[in-house]
């Protein structure tokens, strides 16, 4: 997939489908960064490898955009992930509940996903036993940079606000 200030990216629905695949960590020839960033909040669903931002709205109609990160956005987010040591995170960070019946009912599940050259990584996570649903520490800037650049796309910024309760 290639288009002008379009972030190309290796075809893959799941980490083991395309974990022989080596993806460029340097950016190609063109111009053009190499890597994949997947971010899923269980009401909102964000891809570089489809360029789609999703929004359920829990009604009939759900939100969904066409999201292309810049080149300057991807480098920033990968160079995040390598400097925050991303790739070395244990795989489930969720909150391990003694008595399920105390998970907060707002409680949502989320996933980050990143691959970039031969190092990619994918980690889960939920509302942590505060409730607050905010990230944990070992992806925090990760979260709060992509959340930026999607903030930053017209596309997103004019969804409708979601009429889902959180944690559905």
């Amino acid at each position: 997939m290639r288009k002008a200030g379009f972030i190309a990216s290796t075809i893959c629905l799941t980490l083991s489908a395309c974990s022989h695949i080596p993806l460029l960590s340097k950016p190609a020839v063109t111009g053009n960064v190499v890597g994949i960033v997947e971010y899923d909040t269980g009401l909102t669903k964000f891809s570089t490898v489809t360029g789609t931002y999703h929004q359920d709205m829990c009604s009939k109609a759900s939100g969904d955009a066409a999201v292309h990160l810049s080149d300057k956005q991807m480098k920033k987010i990968l160079a995040l992930a390598d400097k925050e040591g991303f790739y070395k995170v244990p795989a489930d960070l969720t909150t391990v509940w003694p008595d399920p019946a105390l998970r907060p009912p707002h409680c949502a599940n989320f996933r980050l996903r990143i691959a970039a050259g031969d190092k990619s990584n994918e980690v889960r996570w939920d509302c942590g036993a505060d409730g607050s649903n905010a990230p944990p520490p070992q992806v925090a800037p990760l979260v709060e940079s992509i959340q930026q650049a999607l903030r930053s796309n017209k596309s997103v910024r004019e969804m409708p606000w979601s009429s889902c309760a959180v944690g559905r």
